[in-house]
């Protein structure tokens, strides 16, 4: 199949790494990939750096009648089998471009929180079935939507853990007996750093064992005046990193406390390192986390909640590795890269038999 790729988006999230994910997968099956977006965005250095042919188009708002022409001018000369676009805006143009080609549409929606533009009539992907279930309810017909959970890579290290952990934990200033706690992922009001930072301030009181708090991802403008706010010893700032299965070697914990989420990337590259999670009970997460069996899952925006299962991982090792491998097994059946890519193909063959 030949596949046209849309995605707008100037951030460095689990989106954009779904979709590079998803490319490499696809051709490694056989499919030709295309992609189109802002040339700018990290996203496009990413598709552009793995081989992919990389369409210039930089949607300005929801009425740039110049770059839908190029896109309509593109899906008609490229004789796409199908186009899929992810995220709202990369759907909005996308439904009017696949209109005009005549070519079939299916769009990935990945968060609770930008509906409204999405094509109705089109096959729909969501990522989770709490984003389904949301779709539902906003009026859009069930029998269009199929949920795939995006899938992530393996951040296991095999025999080589033990030497990335140590070598990472020197790097990070981390000694034996210090507890890594990371949150990893994009530093924005929504992933809640501040709840985290709230909780590492109540920790103390409830463990006399050492711990560090270990910050990984990008930092939004709202993250750059929490970091300058944060004068607690106990947090390292790491911003954006590339070597995250390094980092996830020299972590003991991995915490989400975001205030809402459609399926996170994070908590999946997590389980891929049998680390045990603690993580908001909101959006997806509970269909990677079950509570009190693979992690522990907690009300938003409780700080005391989370530094309280903190202290119980921490004062119980033995509880946190039983998580961390119950989690493990989940990757390996269900969110894994390959059954993500698989999924998805029969997704996109049915859509196609379907139109015929």
């Amino acid at each position: 199949m030949r596949i046209l790729q849309i995605l707008h988006n100037h951030k460095a999230g689990g989106a954009e790494n779904h979709l590079a994910a998803l490319s490499e997968g696809l051709r490694a099956r056989g499919h030709e990939i295309e992609f189109v977006g802002a040339a700018s965005s990290r996203v496009a250095g990413m598709m552009g750096a793995a081989g992919f042919p990389v369409h210039d188009l930089d949607f300005r708002g929801h009425y740039d009648l110049p770059s839908l022409y190029r896109l309509v001018a593109l899906a008609r000369r490229g004789r796409f089998d199908l186009i899929h676009t992810h995220l709202v805006r990369a759907a909005r143009y996308g439904r009017l471009a696949a209109a005009a080609s005549r070519t079939p549409l299916t769009c990935t929606v990945h968060d609770l929180l930008s509906w409204r533009h999405y094509p109705r009539r089109s096959r729909i992907i969501a990522v989770s079935d709490a984003v389904r279930r949301n779709l539902v309810d906003k009026g859009f017909d069930a029998g269009r939507i199929h949920v795939i959970h995006p899938g992530a890579r393996d951040c296991s290290l095999g025999d080589g853990t033990a030497e990335a952990r140590v070598e990472a934990r020197a790097e990070l200033g981390l000694d034996d007996d210090t507890t890594a706690i990371g949150i990893i992922g994009r530093v924005a009001e929504v992933k809640a750093h501040d709840v985290a930072l709230e909780a590492i301030g109540q920790l103390a009181a409830l463990t006399a064992r050492p711990f560090r708090l270990v910050i990984v991802g990008p930092l939004t403008g709202w993250g750059r005046e929490l970091q300058a706010r944060c004068t607690r010893p106990e947090v390292s700032w790491l911003g954006a990193r590339q070597d995250i299965p390094r980092l996830l070697a020299a972590i003991d914990i991995c915490i989400q406390p975001s205030l809402s989420e459609g399926m996170p990337l994070a908590l999946m590259e997590a389980a891929s390192a049998a680390k045990p999670v603690v993580a908001s009970k909101v959006g997806g997460v509970p269909e990677i986390i079950e509570d009190e069996h693979s992690g522990l899952l907690i009300p938003p925006r409780s700080a005391s909640e989370l530094a309280a299962a903190l202290a119980r991982l921490i004062e119980r090792p033995s509880e946190a590795r039983r998580f961390g491998e119950c989690l493990h097994g989940r990757f390996a059946s269900e969110f894994s890269l390959a059954v993500m890519v698989q999924r998805t193909e029969q997704h996109y063959r049915a859509m196609l038999q379907g139109d015929r």
